[in-house]
This record gives C-alpha cells, sequence and structure tokens, in this order.
C-alpha cells in the first residue's frame, strides 16, 4: 500500500469516527429543538394565566414566592394599570414656578 493511499484510509477512518461522534449530538439538539418549541406554546396561556391571578389580588411578590415566573411576554390588550404615588394626577408647577418645576424634572442647573 502506497503512503498515499495509507493517507486516504487514515483520513476516511477519522471522518467516519467525526461521523459517528456527531449522531448522539444530532439527536440530543432534535430533542432540545422539540422542548424549546413546546416551552414556547406555552408562554402566551402562560402569560393569560399570570395576569389572571394578578388581576384577582396576587401580587408579583407573593406569585414569585410561590415559584411562578413573571411571563416573558405580556398577553395582547390593555396594559394594567399601577398604583402611583400622586394617584395619576400630572404634576404642575411648584409654588417656585415653573423654573423651579425644570429644575426639579432636569437637575441642577449648571452641573
Amino acid at each position: 500500500m502506497s503512503r498515499e493511499e495509507e493517507f486516504l484510509l487514515r483520513m476516511r477512518e477519522i471522518q467516519a469516527e467525526r461521523e459517528k461522534a456527531i449522531v448522539p449530538l444530532a439527536a440530543i439538539m432534535t430533542e432540545r429543538r422539540r422542548l424549546k418549541d413546546l416551552l414556547a406554546e406555552t408562554e402566551a396561556p402562560y402569560g393569560r394565566a399570570y395576569a389572571a391571578a394578578e388581576s384577582a389580588g396576587w401580587s408579583v411578590d407573593e406569585l414569585s414566592r410561590l415559584g411562578a415566573e413573571t411571563p416573558t411576554r405580556r398577553p395582547k390588550g390593555r396594559p394594567r394599570k399601577h398604583a402611583s404615588v400622586n394617584g395619576g394626577a400630572i404634576p404642575g408647577p411648584s409654588a417656585g414656578g415653573a423654573g423651579n418645576a425644570t429644575a426639579a424634572a432636569h437637575g441642577p442647573v449648571g452641573g
């Protein structure tokens, strides 16, 4: 057998080993894709169920303590109203005039 034939034979053996090694990885990749797709199918119903639990009075903290993760996507529809410090009122100018309101909103002037 010539050196060239030995080289080609060894290259074929190496390639066969590589192909054999990829089979389990390909199978696991297929299973991972299937499981990711199944998980993705639960996102919308999970988001709706999470929002329903919040609407029923469960807080995010309580749901978290129960092991519920915040949904990655919120269900479509109107956004929930959040309680605000000022009751949703738009702040008006302060007693010191509009300049002070602007300074309060944007930080100190000149620095």
